[in-house]
């Protein structure tokens, strides 16, 4: 019976960059891996009914503003049908034409959202959507989940053909600017968002954990309150990505500001499923994850990283900081 069973190609492997979270890494909260208003990709495809009517009117807002006909977007899509299949764990449950739709209306719904958030001017008073606020919060945390994503070259190819100027990479970081923890944009093309957004913090660390080799594990480091009652200094670096972490021969902690708020968990969740899923990934936020969760294990730990400034606790609850934390690993 196995003799029959085909190894996926090396080629696919290498592809392979979207997955479903494992059982194991979701149970303990499999909310923050599922859309909770629109779905991308065919993982969860045609979870929301409402929202399907809203991406085709910015499909029909995105060929109206580039003045392209849509066999042009379809003919490219149909083009790298093999090469996008290939970049998701599993085997696609759509025929040809399905993954097709699939994938040219959720790319073009996309692309027209970031085009008009790029923009903002009085056609917003006629948005349903730039009139919901929380609704499109919600889309943004959406497209950043592992499980709801479209490799980013799909963007790139549909976004080329329809002739803007502006790079693709940058509108899309634009839209990002304010989930980003990094806050530089990536030289090169992620592989998708949720690439993007560990990109950005990769690309903005300077010194500490970027630094580090891939096979160095970080066995114990004290919590906050243990290390200030041993003498050491906490003290607040420049650097804008929070994995530069330092410390000097003179007892001082540099770390640069982390705001925590209530996306804190799903942001770092999605990246750790990323990085413990892909083959070529590194574990640089995992590692990060477990030295918070060594500094921070009281009401009193996060209350002195608030002081010192190193932490900025948006939620306003230091114990649900704690239990956020140290759940994480």
């Amino acid at each position: 019976m196995l003799q029959n069973v085909q190894p996926p190609e090396m080629d696919e492997i290498f592809m392979q960059c979207i997955y479903k979270v494992p059982l194991n890494i979701r149970e303990y909260n499999p909310k923050v891996y599922a859309p909770q208003i629109v779905s991308i990709g065919p993982y969860h495809h045609n979870s929301f009914g409402a929202m399907e009517e809203l991406k085709l009117k910015y499909l029909k807002g995105f060929l109206n503003r580039t003045q392209q006909p849509i066999r042009e977007f379809a003919v490219k899509i149909k083009e790298l049908e093999e090469t996008i299949r290939s970049c998701y764990e599993g085997t696609i449950k759509y025929d040809s034409d399905e993954f097709l739709e699939i994938i040219l209306v959720d790319a073009c719904f996309i692309i027209e959202l970031f085009l008009r958030w790029n923009k903002l001017g009085d056609w917003m008073k006629k948005d349903p959507l730039f009139l919901q606020p929380m609704a499109l919060e919600e889309i943004l945390k959406d497209l950043l989940l592992l499980e709801n994503q479209l490799p980013f070259f799909v963007f790139e190819q549909l976004y080329n053909l329809s002739g803007m100027n502006e790079k693709f990479l940058d509108i899309t970081f634009n839209f990002f600017e304010s989930k980003s923890l990094g806050n530089v944009c990536p030289r090169e093309s992620p592989k998708h968002f949720t690439d993007l957004l560990r990109c950005s913090i990769i690309s903005s660390s300077k010194l500490g954990l970027g630094k580090q080799e891939e096979d160095q594990v970080i066995k114990h480091v004290y919590s906050a309150s243990q290390l200030m009652e041993a003498g050491l200094k906490f003290e607040v670096c420049p650097n804008k990505s929070f994995l530069d972490l330092t410390y000097s021969k003179h007892g001082v902690l540099s770390m640069p500001i982390l705001n925590i708020h209530d996306n804190t968990e799903l942001l770092f969740r999605n990246m750790m499923a990323y990085e413990h899923c892909h083959l070529s990934s590194t574990n640089i936020v995992t590692q990060y994850v477990v030295i918070l969760d060594f500094l921070i294990n009281t009401e009193k730990d996060v209350n002195i990283l608030v002081d010192k400034k190193i932490s900025v606790n948006w939620t306003g609850d230091a114990n649900k900081v704690v239990t956020t934390i140290n759940h994480l690993t």
